[in-house]
């Protein structure tokens, strides 16, 4: 085994965080695409109505897109603890990923200083 910035105590807690977090989204996004296939089912009476649901059905693609990236994020995270992988370091430097921002966000593959850089790479900084 490499390097391991957590002991298997703290693995343990992110792995039952992860399992929560896959669960909420993966309520999440049944109930987006529920309600998408009953707006087709909505009587929208005028301008004002399909702008209203237009809106919601955009703002739910970004949710939905976003929740899967996480998804995909988590999903990776579980298959390294599932493997003995996991370690709670950065996929970029290598630091340790602290305990504080892993309870927040157990899917994290970057410290806070590489997180940073990538999106200030990103947004052209």
């Amino acid at each position: 085994m490499g390097k391991r910035a957590l002991n298997q105590k703290q693995i343990e807690e992110i792995h039952v965080l992860l399992l929560q977090n896959k669960q909420k989204i993966e309520t999440t996004l049944r109930t987006i695409d529920t309600e998408h296939e009953s707006l087709s089912d909505m009587d929208l009476n005028d301008d004002g109505d399909f702008a209203a649901a237009s809106r919601d059905y955009s703002n739910d693609i970004h949710i939905k897109k976003q929740q899967l990236k996480e998804l995909n994020l988590i999903d990776h995270a579980l298959k390294k603890i599932e493997k003995g992988e996991y370690t709670g370091l950065c996929e970029m430097c290598d630091s340790e990923i602290s305990i504080k921002r892993l309870r927040v966000k157990p899917h994290a593959i970057y410290c806070i200083d590489c997180r940073s850089y990538i999106d200030n790479e990103k947004n052209g900084n």
